[in-house]
């Protein structure tokens, strides 16, 4: 039945579940209070009862009763509760790929697809079946991605979608269809939001990647492949107007780099 229901269900992942740190469902411990957590996985919470509050930079929100709340990483943030209504929850910290940026909140309404995602995840953390529910996990962050992606400005969907590209091949006749509007539109009201075009954008997170790859100690050839550069060369000279020097010399500076 498990099987069954996943694979009948539209299942369209753009964040990966790498693992999962802890997993449970319970009222809160004795003071509640985690005072600006900045940490490097996500807290993955569906709130069953009680009273709760998410802070950030001065913004404070109430985390409702029956939505999901999935937290930023590394990004400072306060958690509380009214000690006199206890927070009942089923949590889990996970770390995905890619990471949270910023707050995630999702209502989940019964009879959805996600709440069927919501009841699976509370009986396999009952169980403490992990397998189970790793793959619960990953479903529930996909019905999330989708419902947060469909909601947002064509900008912010656009941006979404391609911070969701995993094998860095830009496709505008992909991104037409996936956003359903012509490339002038979504070309223009990206601009408007965030002053340069799609493929700009692309190119960005393609160098951002190549920079900590080479930081990383990987080698030219391989990372021009796996970045979908038609050569080395080309890579090069993308590198080089994208941050003045060519990948070889950056590799370089990083050997001058006193070792503490």
């Amino acid at each position: 039945m498990f099987l069954d229901f996943f694979s009948s269900t539209c299942y369209t992942a753009s964040m990966i579940v790498q693992n999962i740190l802890l997993a449970n469902e319970s009222y809160t411990h004795q003071n509640w209070l985690h005072k600006d957590i900045c940490v490097g996985f996500s807290r993955l919470y569906y709130i069953i009862d009680g009273e709760a509050y998410y802070e950030e930079e001065g913004r404070k929100i109430r985390l409702k009763k029956g939505h999901l709340y999935l937290t930023p990483v590394k990004k400072p943030f306060t958690l509380s509760e009214n000690r006199e209504d206890k927070l009942l929850h089923t949590y889990a910290h996970i770390t995905t790929l890619p990471t949270v940026k910023s707050l995630i909140e999702i209502p989940v309404t019964e009879g959805t697809p996600l709440a069927d995602g919501v009841a699976l995840w509370r009986k396999y953390t009952k169980q403490g079946d992990t397998e189970l529910l790793l793959s619960v996990i990953q479903f529930i962050l996909a019905r999330v991605a989708h419902l947060t992606y469909n909601r947002g400005s064509t900008a912010a969907r656009t941006k979404a979608y391609l911070d969701c590209l995993s094998d860095f091949v830009f496709d505008s006749d992909a991104l037409c269809r996936a956003l359903g509007y012509t490339r002038e539109h979504i070309t223009r009201k990206f601009s408007e939001a965030y002053h340069m075009t799609p493929k700009q954008y692309f190119n960005r997170r393609r160098m951002e990647y190549a920079l900590i790859a080479l930081e990383g100690g990987s080698k030219i050839a391989p990372l021009a492949e796996t970045l979908h550069f038609s050569t080395p060369y080309a890579f090069s000279k993308a590198f080089k107007g994208h941050f003045g020097l060519s990948p070889l010399k950056f590799r370089s500076t990083l050997s001058q780099v006193p070792q503490k």
